[in-house]
């Protein structure tokens, strides 16, 4: 087990500027909190944010890690496709997954596609407030 150290998962990062308690007590009492680029992304171009959402955002962001997707490593590389292949993952959800497993950490996340991962594999999942998965 990888204790209180956490990648976040997209919807995960909506659920916590949501209000969403669950996921706040759960950072609340993480040794370390990180994101991938890749939900960095998804976020940014999440429907409607506003120029408060945007500052919210990045204040939060000033207090995590950002990992990048590491194009030179065919170890990450490897991780990637076994999600793919193996666990029948989106690319964006199998880089975020790969991203937590090299780093040693635990994907933080209300999203059911994440439950197709098996040990050695972490996942936490909480539960998301009505509509936002």
């Amino acid at each position: 087990m990888n204790g209180n150290r956490y990648l976040l998962d997209t919807n995960t990062v909506i659920q916590l500027f949501d209000g969403n308690r669950e996921v706040e007590t759960i950072l609340n009492q993480a040794d370390f909190v990180a994101m991938s680029v890749i939900s960095e992304f998804e976020y940014l171009s999440y429907a409607g944010l506003s120029e408060d959402d945007l500052l919210e955002y990045n204040a939060f962001r000033n207090t995590i890690q950002i990992y990048n997707v590491p194009s030179d490593d065919p170890i990450f590389t490897q991780l990637v496709v076994s999600a793919r292949k193996n666990h029948g993952m989106k690319l964006p959800d199998a880089i975020i997954a790969s991203t937590a497993r090299a780093n040693n950490l635990t994907v933080l996340t209300a999203d059911d596609h994440f439950k197709k991962l098996k040990s050695p594999w972490e996942v936490r999942f909480y539960a998301a407030a009505v509509g936002q998965q």
